[in-house]
């Protein structure tokens, strides 16, 4: 007869879809733990939901202290599963680990980087006291076997929402913010994407494409940019006072409803978006490119589109398409929540879970 699951889940900083999701495991009866950065916000919403927490500030992959903390951990306490949420999760669990009985569970959330001929990858994702990898979408999942990971050793998880964690005054009041914050005409169709804004997320393929679109679109960029591509062609006279920079915002998400569309037009290495599903479940249908696992977001034509990756013809085609038909972009809307809540939904993936707990402790 196979153990019940006694489960370490650890991560950093933690985010609303991991935190709920460890809630939900433990309402399922499972014995789980959660070990989170001291500084964590995450920490108070477990503790006080009842989940027995613990502070793990993890330095680096190999961090000896805590590592010798974490075999005090299982030897005292008896975990049969770390599930690691982090890259240091992951590899400080596997340390830990040697010559112990427990299973380690991994989280992959990007595709590239890991490949068979990479000596550093045998550390981790191609280590075999591995147990499993749960890929937050089938293209990791495709990617890890392509690499060298055993296919037994894989999984597909999607990280799960809730659509009741996007309702609220934002989403009557982000749209005036965001017109107020830069002066931007009633007139005006709002366009945008969130996304730290380095070379390979697409800012500047998206303003490449502002550039086919008429003076009446504007795009909002939420977050850090980093490509100064990005900069300079939003000073560009086609495009001076059409593109609005927001900087870091740690209110991103409830920025959204804002838009008109939400466009990630990302070049690689996607797992699954994670504003496209926010911006999804707040009725807002997203363009985005066929990099890693954002098709799987998407029901082309009827949540939004999928486009090739530096491609600015065919995305600002698209856009076109939605901004001159408001009423298909409405029904789009309603359609993007009704796909949030069938496919990426948090209770979904706190049985899918706890299932691969059982299947891991059970081979």
């Amino acid at each position: 007869m196979a153990e019940n699951p006694k489960v370490l889940i650890a991560g950093n900083k933690g985010h609303i879809t991991e935190t709920q999701m460890i809630i939900g495991l433990r309402r399922k009866g499972l014995d789980i733990h959660a070990a989170y950065n001291s500084d964590s916000e995450q920490l108070a919403t477990l503790e006080a939901a009842g989940i027995p927490t613990r502070a793990l500030n993890l330095k680096r992959g190999l961090d000896v202290p805590n590592i010798l903390r974490i075999r005090r951990w299982m030897r005292h306490e008896g975990f049969n599963i770390l599930h690691g949420l982090s890259n240091q999760a992951t590899t400080n669990f596997l340390w830990a680990s040697y010559g112990q009985k427990n299973k380690v569970i991994a989280y992959r959330g990007a595709t590239g980087h890991v490949s068979r001929y990479d000596p550093t990858c045998y550390l981790k994702w191609l280590n075999p006291n591995l147990d499993k990898i749960i890929c937050v979408s089938n293209a990791v999942s495709t990617d890890l076997v392509e690499n060298g990971v055993p296919a037994h050793k894989v999984i597909t998880i999607y990280k799960g929402h809730d659509l009741s964690w996007y309702t609220g005054d934002h989403t009557a009041t982000a749209g005036q913010e965001i017109r107020e914050l830069f002066n931007i005409p009633d007139n005006v169709t709002i366009i945008g994407m969130i996304a730290n804004m380095r070379r390979v997320k697409g800012a500047d393929v998206l303003l490449r494409a502002m550039k086919h679109l008429p003076p009446s679109v504007h795009a909002v960029l939420i977050g850090e940019v980093r490509d100064p591509q990005i900069t300079n062609l939003a000073s560009t006279h086609a495009l001076r006072g059409r593109v609005h920079l927001t900087g870091y915002r740690d209110d991103a998400a409830y920025l959204l409803p804002a838009l008109y569309l939400n466009v990630a037009p990302s070049r690689g290495r996607e797992g699954l978006t994670r504003a496209v599903i926010e911006g999804m479940a707040q009725g807002i249908p997203a363009i985005v490119t066929d990099a890693g696992g954002l098709p799987e977001l998407i029901t082309s034509g009827e949540t939004g589109f999928v486009v090739p990756k530096d491609d600015p013809i065919q995305l600002a085609e698209k856009i076109e398409k939605l901004v001159e038909h408001p009423d298909w972009r409405d029904q789009m809307a309603l359609a993007c929540k009704k796909r949030v809540f069938s496919h990426f939904n948090v209770n979904t993936t706190i049985s899918q879970t706890a299932a691969c707990y059982h299947a891991v402790l059970s081979q």
